[in-house]
């Protein structure tokens, strides 16, 4: 689902004026993906996330996650760099660095030698045109609202007219969020409207998948996977640089899930009263293995159906997003940490 670069620009400007402040963006911006080992850096990123730690010998150093649109690069402050500017920025905001790129451990890092909020760097070096805040914030590279269109019209086919009416009302009442908010916060679709990104593959592929098993309840199914991650709105507090809610640390998205489905099901009349159980069902055991945190194993053919949906949608895009940052040369990309392995990103020779 490839949006032609006119409509990708338009859904930025749409997103850049919903966030953008009266603050200045200073200096050419090098996109994360550009950045490689010696460069120098005076610019702005976005902070999504920051923790203070101490080394062996007991000095304080900031781990900070820089971000821009085309990724996130990771930073550090040492002692002397920690104790000056700690205080001066919090995680979700934007900031002007000053540091230099090298390679630890074979990975890119930048080295800050100062980190301040944007609003605080404007009072020291007055206002300058052209802050895009489009260019920092990481976010999907479909159009939000014809993304929204397609799942609207997937609802739409849902079958009975109850199940329908459930899905379509708590989509309705939670749109905002749902259009904005990342599908996880590190792994996979981990950007602005990442959420909505991830629920459309997931339902279209189980849709397509359902409808030659029928075996498969289709409009349960399609249903499940719609509001398999509904939960996460309330897991998460912040798209931009999105943390767990204190909901999210202690119940975590598929019980906030189940309990999102299970008062909407109260206003509704049930032709049988197992449907809604059966749909929490393939919410709670989206993640399929319990050692994944699923809930419970999945018990219905809808459940299993989800769930491979929902890890294929995940390993894919994970795969995607390594292939386009790395930086090795040949066939193969660097090593994947999480995965595991390395992926051919080379291409076939035309015949």
């Amino acid at each position: 689902m490839r949006n032609a670069a006119g409509k990708d620009r338009m859904a930025q400007e749409r997103f850049s004026e919903r966030v953008r402040g009266d603050v200045p963006y200073p200096l050419r911006h090098i996109p994360i993906s550009d950045i490689r080992e010696g460069l120098r850096i005076a610019q702005c990123f976005l902070v999504k996330q920051k923790t203070k730690r101490s080394t062996r010998t007991g000095d304080p150093y900031l781990e900070i996650l820089l971000a821009d649109r085309t990724g996130t690069l990771p930073a550090r402050a040492w002692s002397e760099a920690t104790e000056r500017y700690a205080s001066e920025f919090e995680e979700g905001e934007f900031v002007f660095v000053q540091g230099r790129a090298e390679t630890y451990r074979n990975s890119l890092q930048l080295i800050v030698e100062s980190i301040r909020r944007l609003e605080a760097y404007e009072r020291d070096s007055g206002k300058l045109p052209g802050f895009d805040p489009a260019l920092l914030v990481p976010a999907s590279s479909h159009d939000i609202d014809e993304m929204w269109k397609a799942v609207q019209g997937l609802v739409a086919s849902i079958e009975p007219e109850p199940l329908r009416r459930l899905t379509g009302s708590i989509l309705e009442e939670n749109e905002g969020a749902f259009k904005e908010y990342p599908a996880a916060i590190e792994y996979h679709h981990a950007y602005v409207g990442g959420l909505l990104e991830h629920t459309l593959e997931v339902a279209r592929g189980v849709k397509r998948f359902a409808e030659d098993f029928p075996e498969i309840d289709l409009g349960l199914a399609v249903a499940g996977a719609i509001l398999h991650d509904i939960g996460k709105i309330r897991e998460f507090d912040n798209p931009i640089a999105p943390h767990h809610t204190f909901s999210g640390q202690l119940i975590g998205h598929l019980l906030l899930g189940r309990d999102m489905v299970r008062e909407a099901a109260r206003k509704v009349d049930w032709p049988d009263e197992k449907l809604p159980e059966l749909l929490e069902h393939i919410i709670v055991s989206h993640h399929g293995e319990l050692e994944f945190g699923s809930a419970i194993l999945p018990k219905t053919p809808e459940a299993i159906c989800v769930y491979h949906f929902d890890n294929l949608s995940a390993k894919l895009n994970m795969i995607r997003l390594h292939i386009e940052r790395d930086s090795e040369t040949g066939d193969f990309t660097d090593w994947h940490r999480l995965l595991g392995r390395k992926f051919f990103k080379g291409r076939l020779t035309d015949a």
